[in-house]
């Protein structure tokens, strides 16, 4: 009878025990669910954002992206400044979409973004990456590479950063 009982008790320890476990494993999904949804780059659920009316078709056919400086096979000292153009859209701060607007982002070694694809930016995590963003508007800013040889890529993006227009590509060497 008291090995029953023992074997009874041992039994509802080894139950508690796993109960602990299980809540510990819904906390930490619970928690991964949150850093997942927090991507680290500094923006928010950009499809939130952007109004019903708007399709981001409806952006200029003809909007382009341009590098003035630094050109393609420039070497330069990092940290370097980047001068950017752009054609046939208005430059304006990332925002809520509007249709004839963009702002511009620098890809280093990423290739370009497809159009509609969100372009991950502002932030540290972002930009370790490789993804420099413009989002006030302007056509200039500072960008801090390693020395190594990079590709470079001038982007347009809507307000809720989804690439849109025609890029530029070049290379640079970085001392």
């Amino acid at each position: 009878m008291h090995r029953l009982i023992l074997l009874l008790l041992a039994g509802l320890l080894v139950l508690a025990a796993c109960a602990d476990d299980a809540d510990e494993e819904v906390a930490e999904t619970d928690d991964a669910t949150e850093q997942d949804a927090d991507d680290g780059y500094g923006d928010d659920d950009h499809d939130d954002m952007a109004d019903d009316d708007y399709d981001i078709a409806e952006q200029p056919d003809d909007a382009r992206a341009m590098f003035v400086s630094p050109a393609d096979g420039d070497t330069v000292t990092s940290p370097f400044t980047v001068e950017l153009a752009a054609e046939n859209i208005t430059l304006a701060p990332a925002g809520d979409p509007v249709i004839g607007e963009g702002h511009l982002h620098v890809l280093a070694d990423l290739g370009c973004a497809e159009d509609g694809e969100v372009i991950p930016g502002p932030s540290d995590a972002a930009e370790e990456e490789g993804y420099f963003h413009l989002g006030d508007g302007s056509e200039s800013r500072e960008i801090e590479l390693e020395p190594g040889t990079y590709e470079l890529c001038v982007q347009l993006a809507d307000g809720p950063h989804r690439a849109m227009g025609e890029t530029e590509v070049i290379e640079v060497t970085v001392e």
